[in-house]
């Protein structure tokens, strides 16, 4: 195996807005960790290498100042798409039984390639295209579109601009209905005589509910690839505290677990990382995760699914909801079945709808229209940055921008654009200068810098709103 790992983003990256305008899809957040921890899990020690959108290149660099990022260095490399999901053994397998100068497709789609010097440079050019500023302003124009014959054709038509009928009903999450590799792939193969390897157990995530749909296995998942159980030795566990299945509970290092609180292992297992606190009376059913420095407040209850980040504050119920790190939801209020990004706060009795009374599908705004999901359970997703007031509601299948404040127990729209301020169907622009003011305040809380890299992705994301034409 090559020691240079390259993580590379491909063309769905749309897909997964608004979730990943400020962050590549590989940093997405599932079960203890992200997509790109999985990834190199257990994967030899070297060089490492990152494609992305040439807009969060500098934020990616400074979150791994040793990793290449949008370079193409003539070494081998093996190359793992930064969506694909695997299971179990299933990374192992495939890597396998793909060999040297080879390439994993499944579909249209590359998961993985293990290439030599040569073809690794032409290959990374390649993936560096796609994702590069002028992709950027395709995949704007795209969106305008799809936004523009949904608006004029209404349900029907946001159906065939979301991509089509049969891919809604038979084939969420599937990669089969486009099953041909691009042309300069295919060339790049036969110059290269590089070996073709079909994958097509090989689970490439599609759109962003599907991060919530499996991120409770994927908690089982780290869980048994984790070396240690149990209590860490420095760990602080007050009495009145009820552990079951204690052999299914992990204790990370210097975390304080208060008493009356309940560890419930018996339909999955919890992990605590390092120096979380979990307050008096608090609740967690596995399986669950809480990260590091997180605090769970008195009362709390996380349910089976729940996956919290590093550096929150959370109560109320939460249940088969991903929370990434930094962001608050101190007080009552339910989150079911959603996915709320960094440095986001909830206020006081917020809460979101996961199921319709009637039962049906859920239909969810993606990549500039309403899509079929093929999901009962789906509640809301929130993008890095946004803030809520107290008493807000959310319906069943609604999407939230990046940097959004949205107050009163007015029900807003299901989709609210990035950048939005305001009540239910009165949203104005929320000011760029006074956006960012507001997350520097936020940041410096906890101890993080806003720096000119911040600024610029601030710049950018209003950018590409604008350019795609949803914002307010």
């Amino acid at each position: 195996m090559p020691t240079s790992i390259c993580i590379f983003e491909d063309k769905k990256h749309s897909n997964f807005l608004p979730l990943s305008l400020s962050r590549p899809v590989f940093d997405l957040r599932i079960g203890c960790g992200t997509l790109r921890s999985r990834l190199l899990d257990g994967l030899p020690a070297g060089p490492r290498a990152f494609i992305c959108r040439e807009y969060l290149a500098a934020l990616t660099r400074e979150g791994t100042p040793r990793a290449r990022v949008n370079e193409a260095a003539a070494t081998p490399a093996l190359f793992l798409n930064g969506r694909w999901l695997a299971l179990g053994a299933e990374r192992e397998r495939i890597l396998k039984a793909l060999g040297e100068s080879s390439i994993a497709v499944k579909g249209g789609y590359i998961v993985a390639a293990n290439l030599p010097g040569p073809a690794a440079q032409e290959f990374a050019l390649y993936l560096i295209r796609r994702v590069s500023g002028p992709a950027v302003d395709q995949m704007c124009d795209a969106l305008r579109a799809a936004a523009g014959a949904a608006k004029a054709s209404g349900s029907k038509g946001a159906k065939r601009a979301a991509g089509g009928g049969h891919e809604d009903e038979h084939a969420i999450g599937q990669d089969h209905f486009e099953e041909k590799l691009p042309v300069e792939i295919d060339q790049l193969i036969e110059k290269h005589q590089l070996r073709r390897v079909v994958v097509e157990d090989a689970r490439l995530l599609s759109f962003p509910w599907q991060l919530v749909e499996f991120n409770a296995d994927v908690i089982v998942d780290d869980f048994a690839r984790m070396p240690v159980r149990g209590q860490s030795d420095d760990a602080l566990v007050y009495p009145g505290v009820h552990v079951v299945n204690p052999d299914h509970v992990v204790l990370g290092e210097k975390c304080v677990v208060r008493a009356g609180a309940v560890l419930d292992a018996s339909d999955g297992p919890i992990v605590v990382a390092d120096r979380a606190v979990i307050m008096p009376n608090a609740v967690l059913t596995g399986p669950c995760y809480v990260g590091s420095g997180t605090i769970v407040n008195p009362l709390a209850r996380l349910l089976a699914g729940a996956s919290i980040g590093a550096m929150c504050k959370v109560g109320g119920e939460i249940s088969e909801t991903i929370v990434a790190a930094y962001s608050n939801k101190q007080h009552d209020g339910f989150l079911g079945n959603s996915y709320v990004g960094e440095w986001v706060n909830i206020g006081a009795a917020t809460n979101n709808s996961d199921l319709k009374n009637n039962y049906s599908s859920v239909r969810m705004w993606c990549a500039g229209a309403e899509r079929d999901t093929g999901r009962q359970f789906l509640g809301l997703l929130m993008g890095d940055h946004t803030k809520t007031g107290i008493n807000v509601l959310f319906n069943t299948g609604s999407v939230v921008g990046f940097n959004c404040n949205v107050f009163s127990s007015e029900m807003p729209g299901k989709f609210v654009p990035s950048f939005s301020w305001g009540h239910g169907g009165e949203m104005i622009r929320y000011e760029l200068d006074r956006a960012m003011q507001t997350a520097a305040v936020v940041m410096e809380r906890r101890n993080v810098r806003f720096t000119h890299t911040h600024r610029e992705l601030f710049q950018s994301i209003l950018s590409i709103g604008e350019r795609a034409g949803w914002n307010v």
